[in-house]
């Protein structure tokens, strides 16, 4: 927290990439971007503090490690289709600004 008791906040955009395989185009990757209001607020194991740029991308990092991804960003139209089989998904951090 800073001196006046309230918390710090900072705007992470960030993209999440999926790579998967379709029947009918075959392998692919798709990148949907989104942002979040991110303090000290949010509960983060090990956190470190928010008081830098790269602190605040590692903080994210780390929260985003226990999340399921529909939590964080809207998910392909295809995802959840038997025939198309989605490998892994990437998250990447494009900007960290504080708010």
């Amino acid at each position: 927290m800073n001196y006046m008791g309230k918390f710090q906040n900072w705007r992470v955009r960030f993209e999440v990439t999926f790579y998967g395989n379709d029947p009918m185009r075959g392998s692919f990757r798709e990148i949907k971007e989104n942002s979040i209001l991110f303090s000290d607020e949010f509960d983060i194991k090990n956190k470190l503090p928010f008081d830098s740029v790269e602190n605040v991308e590692i903080n994210f990092l780390l929260w985003v490690d226990g999340l399921s991804i529909e939590k964080l960003i809207k998910l392909p139209h295809d995802y959840h289709d038997q025939n198309v089989r989605y490998d892994q998904e990437s998250v990447e951090v494009i900007e960290v600004t504080k708010v």
